[in-house]
């Protein structure tokens, strides 16, 4: 799967910059956001992953922990089919959002922070919040999906806006082709960007 589109957040002080996202089955991801500094790289291989480019406070950041699990997860709902597989314990309930009825359907392991997924009723992922273990606490990510287009047969979101407590960034995709021929490069380590910081 390749898209391209608009990147907007907290770094670019919410003006719109290019942005193009990879993805693989099932579970590689590359998100590059043309930063006016250069090229920012967010990169999962399966793995491992890395940031690199002017936001990082250094030239390549190697993800640990949590935000190593935040990216496994990213890549995985890249490709709906595979939220069953992200977690071997799941409950399920209902909530609302915006006064409208979803499901709410709660994935977690063992020694793992909870990750909550939000279905309306037509089934698609509006929302999720998981919890990321840091030195002050459990802090939480959550992730809007909206503007489902179909892509071969596939409702895909072409916009999300994820929120945490040190920052928000949007995507808003104008083109998602499925079954693109990506070079498998793209999911490599990045090289070391330069750090405006």
């Amino acid at each position: 799967m390749a898209g391209t589109g608009t990147y907007e957040g907290f770094d670019t002080a919410f003006a719109k910059i290019p942005v193009e996202v990879y993805a693989k089955a099932p579970n590689l991801r590359t998100m590059v956001v043309k930063m006016t500094g250069g090229e920012s790289f967010r990169v999962f291989d399966g793995r491992s992953g890395w940031m690199a480019g002017p936001d990082t406070p250094v030239p390549i950041l190697q993800l640990t922990a949590g935000n190593l699990e935040r990216a496994r997860l990213e890549a995985m709902l890249a490709f709906p089919l595979n939220i069953p597989q992200a977690f071997k314990q799941w409950k399920v309930g209902r909530t609302a959002i915006d006064g409208q009825e979803v499901f709410i359907v709660q994935g977690g392991d063992e020694g793992q922070p909870l990750t909550n997924f939000y279905f309306d009723q037509t089934g698609m992922l509006v929302r999720l919040v998981r919890w990321t273990v840091t030195p002050v606490g459990r802090v939480p990510t959550q992730i809007d999906y909206k503007d489902f287009r179909d892509v071969n047969g596939v409702k895909m979101p072409f916009q999300w806006t994820v929120s945490q407590t040190y920052m928000q960034m949007s995507v808003a995709l104008r083109e998602l082709r499925a079954n693109a021929a990506i070079d498998a490069a793209k999911f490599n380590k990045p090289a070391p960007g330069k750090s405006d910081r």
